[in-house]
């Protein structure tokens, strides 16, 4: 009798497991910034440009699309992370880059899809 329940929960955890992978909705690209004081990236699905503050007075994501559209999203030592919503045109091209000042320090520019 133990056997058939366990097998039972078994079969159900695989199959709920299976039905939430199914249904799950991967972001379409992503992109990550280090520059050695902060990190940032871009996530397509939702159209979020984020920072997280390591060192320094304040980093920001820097960037700029295709389209003509450009702009920033930073974080300050009290702040120390943030993510900026946008409402990024589908299937065009994103670059960014992550700076920290007042060191001056960007990392290097990156390209992605929206």
């Amino acid at each position: 009798m133990r056997n058939w329940r366990g097998r039972t929960l078994m079969t159900a955890v695989a199959g709920a497991s299976a039905a939430v992978l199914a249904t799950a909705v991967p972001a379409h690209a992503d992109s990550i910034v280090y520059n050695g004081y902060a990190e940032g990236g871009f996530i397509s699905y939702g159209d979020k440009v984020w920072v997280e503050h390591y060192e320094g007075s304040y980093s920001y994501v820097e960037w700029y699309t295709n389209y003509g559209r450009a702009g920033e999203c930073s974080a300050s030592a009290a702040t120390g992370g943030t993510t900026c919503n946008y409402d990024m045109r589908e299937n065009s091209k994103i670059t960014l880059r992550v700076c920290t000042m007042p060191a001056g320090v960007c990392s290097t520019w990156v390209r992605d899809d929206t």
